[in-house]
This record gives C-alpha cells, sequence and structure tokens, in this order.
C-alpha cells in the first residue's frame, strides 16, 4: 500500500439525506476505510459515514446537492480553490468533478452520460458534460466507470484511450436488501423503481401492461419521483388506457420500506432505454424478486442470466415476459434462486479493493 500523503476523497457530494450518488460514495468510502489505513474524506455532511478510522475534513456546506444549480456552482468553485490547496497524494473523486491542472494525480468515477444521450431530460448538466467533464476526465489519470458499457460510452464521447478507463462495478447493502421469509404469494404487484423520467421508459411499461391486463390484471407499484412534465405524462397515460385500479405511486422512502417492496412483489421490471448500471436490479435480487429488464446498455451486465430480458422499444414483447413470470410459479422460483446465486458477485468490499488497486497505481 503506498503512503506518502496517503488518499484524498472528494466526498462533497454527500448531502443531508443521501441519494443516487451520495450513497454510492458512503458506502465507497466505508468500505475502502475498512482496508486501508491512509484516507483523509473531504465532506460537509460527516454524520453520513458514521464512525471511520480515516481522517474526516470539512468541505464546503454551500456545496451540496440539495441546494440543486447553486451548490453545483459552489462545489466547482470549492474543488478548485480549497480541495486543490489541501490535497495531496492521490485523490479520489467519487463524481466527475475533478481538480483542473493539477500535479496530483487523480482517480475519477464516472457513473453515466445520460446528460449527453437524453440532453432534453438533463438540460443543464448537459452543458457540463459537454464543456467540463471532458477536461475533468483528461485531468485524472484513470477514469473508472461503473459498467462496460458506461466505459464504452465514455471512450466513444471522449476519445479517450481505452486503457484508461477501467470497469468497476458498485455493490449493494446486504444488511439492508436481503430475502425476508419465502416467495411472495400469487397476489403479489409488480413493481417499478427508478426516477420518473423519459429514458427509465415508463410509457412503455404502461402499455405493456395495459396488454397484460387482457390475459392477467396484475398491479404495478411505481415507486420513485422525477421530472414534473414526465410525471404528469405518466399519469395522463394511466387514464388513458384505464389503468388506474391497477396502477399506484410510492415516493421515495427509506431503504427498509423499499426492501419490503421488493419483497412483496411477484417482479421487478426496468425497462430503462439506457442506465449507466442499474442498482435496483441488485437489490430486488438480493431481496430473492425476479427481475425483468432490458437488453441494452449496462443491464445485462447487471442482471446476467439471472434475469429475463426484453427489447425496451417492444410493449409486446415486454408484456409477455411479465405474464410469463406472474403467471409460472415456477419460473419465479428458478429467477429467485438465480438471481440470490448471482448477486454473491457484487460487494462493496470487492468494489473497494479494486478501486484500492487502482489508487495504488496511480500513485506509484
Amino acid at each position: 500500500m503506498r503512503r506518502g500523503g496517503g488518499v484524498g476523497i472528494n466526498a462533497s457530494i454527500i448531502g443531508e439525506s443521501p441519494t443516487g450518488l451520495g450513497l454510492y460514495a458512503i458506502n465507497l468510502i466505508r468500505a475502502l476505510d475498512a482496508i486501508r489505513s491512509d484516507l483523509r474524506v473531504f465532506t460537509s455532511c460527516p454524520d453520513a459515514l458514521g464512525t471511520l478510522r480515516a481522517s474526516v475534513r470539512p468541505a464546503s456546506a454551500l456545496a451540496r446537492p440539495e441546494l440543486g444549480l447553486r451548490g453545483h456552482f459552489a462545489r466547482l468553485l470549492w474543488v478548485q480553490t480549497a480541495l486543490r490547496a489541501r490535497a495531496g497524494g492521490v485523490l479520489l473523486n467519487t463524481v466527475p468533478e475533478a481538480i483542473l491542472g493539477a500535479r496530483v494525480p487523480q482517480v475519477t468515477v464516472v457513473h453515466d452520460l445520460l446528460p449527453l444521450y437524453f440532453p432534453a431530460e438533463y438540460p443543464r448538466q448537459q452543458y457540463y458534460f459537454r464543456s467540463l467533464v471532458p477536461r475533468v476526465l483528461r485531468a485524472s489519470r484513470i477514469v473508472v466507470a461503473d459498467s462496460e458499457s458506461t466505459r464504452r460510452d465514455v471512450v466513444r464521447s471522449y476519445g479517450l484511450p481505452a486503457d484508461k478507463v477501467r470497469v468497476v462495478y458498485p455493490g449493494y447493502d446486504p444488511a439492508v436488501y436481503r430475502t425476508n421469509g419465502g416467495p411472495p404469494g400469487d397476489d403479489a404487484y409488480l413493481l417499478f423503481v427508478g426516477n420518473l423520467l423519459p429514458h427509465k421508459n415508463l410509457l412503455c411499461l404502461l402499455d405493456a401492461l395495459a396488454i397484460l391486463r387482457r390475459r392477467r390484471p396484475t398491479r404495478l407499484v411505481i415507486r420513485g419521483e422525477g421530472q414534473p412534465a414526465y410525471a404528469r405524462a405518466v399519469h395522463a397515460r394511466v387514464e388513458t388506457l384505464g389503468l388506474g385500479d391497477l396502477v399506484s405511486f410510492q415516493g421515495y422512502a427509506g431503504a427498509g420500506a423499499l426492501r419490503d417492496l421488493y419483497a412483496h412483489a411477484a417482479c421487478l421490471v426496468l425497462p430503462s432505454l439506457h442506465e449507466g448500471f442499474g442498482l435496483p436490479v441488485l437489490e430486488a435480487m438480493a431481496c430473492g424478486t425476479p427481475v425483468i429488464t432490458s437488453s441494452g446498455s449496462s443491464l445485462p451486465e447487471v442482471g446476467g442470466d439471472a434475469a429475463v430480458q426484453v427489447d425496451a422499444n417492444d410493449a409486446i414483447d415486454l408484456s409477455d415476459a411479465m405474464y410469463r413470470v406472474v403467471s409460472n410459479a415456477d419460473l419465479r422460483g428458478e429467477l429467485r434462486a438465480r438471481g440470490l446465486n448471482w448477486v454473491a458477485g457484487f460487494s462493496w468490499r470487492r468494489t473497494a479493493e479494486q478501486m484500492s488497486r487502482l489508487l495504488d497505481e496511480v500513485g506509484a
């Protein structure tokens, strides 16, 4: 293990109520802290990390993600000024925000390039990904992608050398996402978990549900929030298709509530057009829940042969897959067993070990 200046971690993306990127940073830091003794963590929310062996240093509270665009600009300024002055050794950036024009060796994580592929969904982030992210990645010795699909996207979109971009899969939390008794009964529901954004392909899912209703009426629970205009379109499609008695919406809740949603579902359905990784696939499988997902982007990597893969643009194909799963207890049992076996290959410990080797490589 390299000592010298140790490893600094830019964890300014962690907010008061972490979700998504913040939870990735928290889990990675905790796992790295268990195997390394040379960490310095820069965060404005130390309580979110719990007890660490690492030295925890303050980051600007004005840079928290819940402050939206203002927080994003404050974070960029803090990285280029305060963090630049305090960084030493190797710096790990848990999102694509790095010190520009500095000699400090950096490893930077890129979770996805959705703002490039779906600019209408990310009207502000798209400009950051077009203008500053290329400079961030060039300033980094190694770029880490969440999946092979994202690695290809990064190489293709930014023209980086292929050997500069490495894949390190995220993990999931087995203390939260685990089986809770046997499989659910025949009255279980279909479940969607994710943001209400166009690339999540919810309109196609609703079309497939309308087709499925003719063969086997099945409830669908949609768990998530998102872009107001798209959320209105989703609700309107529910009314147009006459699915009001079959579809229910739930906002975000704690991890325990999400685990219970997984555990009582007949199947998770994630027919996204594009994903950088697709963590709900692992979480559902860890709870013993069968998964139907699309055959594009990173999702085949995440689900492997433990998930039923469909053409995300084909509502009939999706409807057929849902019918097979909800109507066949033997198939659900087989998918449950495959999923539990598959997720054993993913852990934050493994993520941290692979990331630690890259940090040592950069600092050598």
